[in-house]
């Protein structure tokens, strides 16, 4: 039962040239592809084996969970241990596959070998045609998933090009997160240094093998409702049918190329574990949740925070249950992530002379300006946290205006939202089921579910940051939880006045299952995530038919083969800086594996770091000596295109500087690249015009003015230390 889990694991150490993965595919794709679907449920079994090692109950403890409940917390015990010996070996740069494979191989023979022999609490299989219905249309959307967002490359955005996949494959490169001193990468390591699994993973399967675990983190946020649901409510086709609907919940919206699955899921398994642990009397539940949020917190330090909220949540719950002694246990596990999360912004602090970028208004007072400076530079930080659009609450009337808004959009994507209307249906179906009941003594559990939406709503509601938006995008698959909420009592009701014997003729149950099957691609289609012509060019890539640019229309906006095109009007040796563009070119090609390291100038580790206030704010003739220093020798920019980031906003582009310092390079089908005076031809009037016309544009439209706002709040700013200095 182990082989295929090895011969999936060398099987990824084969390399597939970038070129024939991006553009021809072939059989070696095809291989490559059929590892990592093989991959996918050994991951599962290799976390569930750790967790196995010490999630499981005593002999005098008073357990009141079943198998299911054992198995989520075993996974998520054991997914957080082994992130935590992947951050070991990333520290002591011992990320190689002759490492990393034979310790998953242990953990699945161990599973084999251990668990499978321990007998089960409980048994069950499916017994009717509407269990064995929902059992196959989990079992299909989950392969669905596998496929399209597992499998192939999920990039709609530039980020995943740009900062995921370089930084996956510098881990799998260089066997270790600690910063390349000739190179530092400031960003990459601190969004990939605390990802253990995935390090494990991606020493042997490579960057795409992250995708595999970002499913898996999915699928277990699945796993994760319907427990939630089974707490709820009797039987299984209520929590299968809750399931079925989390799953393709508008969670799936984001890339899985990102880190935010994994996050979403451990803050889920948080808020699930934690009230279970304040209401219930299982200790094995603690053996799980203390290595989850010590692993949260090492993930993203801020992300402890929300964890220790869902733990509050946990907390009030337990008052409910039993007292005032019922808050303890719940805070101090968030008291232990808390102090982790501490732990690990004073390793950052001394390693990198500032503890966190992100509110850079809470770390710069206590950076250490000299080691920082060795890093990245202080101007990049005050840039980038202004240009993003990052709000805070605060008290201002507009401000209390922003957060109502704020709220009233996460309320209306729980409730009002356009694919609501299916679910009136499902829930009087549902209620008309025999033997809805509401689970004794589970009042207490249902007031910390409650208390953690509360939460979630509310730290949303206090910031417009988009990363965290993403980490609690998981807040879709309350609306499924909700609907069971309503469907409990009004089942009541129905049996109060005999309503449901209207109904005993029906198929109840299948009904509820198509019904739930309705919503779920209702709600799917709405996020426009997976759709038939997505999944047929997944097929055909999987089968090495064609590459990944063919799989999917998001390559309309990252196709690669712009930067080969750019690149040969190009002199080698040269940098190319994007002027505008920076959502589509420079994501795409700053870090392409078709062009030499640094052709391409990086949005977050420019080659000009240590100038790169004079860049964006000096004269001409400043920013000209700068930028000729490094080799920026021409300049990219794109017709129709809006977002003109720091560089394109340097006084350096405009109508008089472009006059007379800048020549034309070459003039593609919608693009020009310019070059330095004396390097090319001349500008016309309406090419500098056209230029102009593209930046006045930018600062009034909204989602490229942000750039020019962090430009006049990096402007402040150093004249501000000007000031001070003086």
């Amino acid at each position: 039962m182990t082989a295929p889990f090895l011969v999936a694991a060398l099987g990824l150490l084969v390399k597939i040239p970038p070129e024939v993965q991006l553009f021809s595919g072939g059989y070696l794709t095809a291989w490559n592809s059929l590892c990592l679907a093989i991959l996918a449920p050994y991951v599962v079994l290799a976390f569930i084996g750790m967790g196995a090692l010490f999630v499981r109950p005593l002999a005098d403890e008073d357990i009141c969970l079943d198998t299911a409940d054992l198995l989520v917390l075993q996974f998520f015990g054991g997914a957080a241990v082994c992130s935590l010996i992947g951050v070991c070996l990333g520290a002591a740069g011992l990320l190689f596959p002759w490492i990393t494979i034979p310790f998953l191989t242990g953990l699945v023979v161990w599973y084999f070998g251990q668990h499978l022999r321990q007998p089960s609490r409980t048994s069950w299989a499916p017994s009717t045609a509407a269990e064995w219905l929902l059992i196959g249309l989990l079992g299909l959307s989950g392969l669905v998933l596998l496929l399209v967002k597992g499998v192939v490359l999920d990039a709609t955005r530039g980020d995943i090009p740009q900062l995921y996949l370089p930084l996956l494959a510098d881990l799998q490169n260089r066997h270790t997160f600690w910063l390349d001193l000739e190179k530092p990468k400031l960003f990459w390591f601190l969004l990939g240094r605390g990802h253990g699994a995935d390090m494990l993973l991606v020493s042997f399967g490579g960057p795409l093998a992250h995708q595999i675990l970002s499913v898996v983190y999915l699928l277990s946020i699945t796993a994760l409702v319907h427990r939630m649901a089974a707490r709820l409510t009797t039987g299984w086709i209520l929590p299968g049918c809750a399931a079925l609907i989390a799953m393709w919940s508008s969670f799936i919206g984001l890339e899985t190329g990102r880190f935010h699955y994994e996050t979403g899921a451990f803050l889920l398994f948080v808020c699930w574990a934690g009230v279970l642990f304040a209401t219930a009397k299982a200790r094995v539940i603690s053996r799980a949740l203390v290595p989850a949020v010590i692993s949260i917190a090492i993930m993203v330090p801020q992300a402890a925070i929300i964890a220790a909220a869902f733990l509050m949540a946990g907390a009030g719950a337990g008052w409910f249950a039993h007292g005032p002694r019922g808050i303890v246990r719940p805070l101090v596990v968030a008291a232990i992530g808390l102090g982790t999360a501490a732990l690990g912004l004073l390793v950052n602090q001394f390693y990198l002379g500032i503890a966190e970028v992100n509110p850079i208004g809470v770390f710069m007072p206590l950076i250490n300006v000299e080691r920082f400076r060795q890093i990245s530079s202080l101007d990049l930080m005050v840039y980038v946290n202004n240009a993003q659009g990052i709000n805070y609450a605060g008290f201002s009337m507009l401000d209390v205006v922003a957060a109502l808004r704020r709220c009233w959009l996460v309320l209306s994507n729980l409730f009002v939202a356009p694919h609501f209307w299916a679910y009136p249906a499902f829930i009087v179906a549902c209620a008309a089921l025999p033997n809805v009941r509401r689970p004794q003594e589970n009042g207490p559990f249902a007031v910390g579910l409650g208390l953690s939406l509360l939460a979630v709503v509310c730290i949303i509601t206090l910031t417009s940051h988009g990363s965290l938006e993403r980490m609690l995008a998981f807040r879709s698959v309350a609306t499924p939880l909700i609907a069971i909420s309503v469907i409990v009592p009004l089942a009541g009701v129905f049996r109060q006045y005999r309503l449901q014997d209207r109904f005993v003729s029906l198929p109840s149950a299948a009904i509820a299952v198509c019904l739930a099957t309705l919503v779920a691609v209702v709600v799917a289609r709405s996020q426009g995530e997976i759709t038939w012509g997505r999944t047929k060019g997944a097929l055909a890539y999987v089968t090495g038919r064609i590459g990944l640019v063919d799989t999917a229309p998001s390559f309309a906006d990252l196709d690669p083969r712009r930067c080969l095109e750019v690149s040969r009007h190009v002199p080698s040796g040269w940098r190319i800086l994007p002027v505008n563009s920076a959502l589509r070119f420079l994501p795409t090609c700053a870090e392409s594996p078709l062009l030499p390291a640094g052709r391409v100038v990086d949005t977050l580790h420019p080659v000009f770091l240590p100038d790169y206030g004079d860049v964006l704010l000096g004269p001409s003739p400043v920013s000209i000596a700068a930028l000729r220093r490094y080799n920026v020798n021409a300049f990219y920019i794109e017709s129709d295109r809006l977002d003109f980031w720091a560089h394109g906003q340097s006084p350096l582009f405009d109508p008089d500087s472009m006059q007379r310092y800048l020549d034309v390079l070459h003039v593609g089908a919608d693009y020009v690249l310019l070059t330095w005076k004396g390097l090319g031809v001349p500008m016309s009037d309406a090419q500098v015009a056209a230029i102009t016309e593209l930046r006045n544009r930018s600062r009034v439209t909204r989602g490229s003015k942000e750039y020019w706002d962090g430009i006049a709040a990096l402007a402040a700013w150093r004249s501000r230390q000007v000031s001070a200095q003086k």
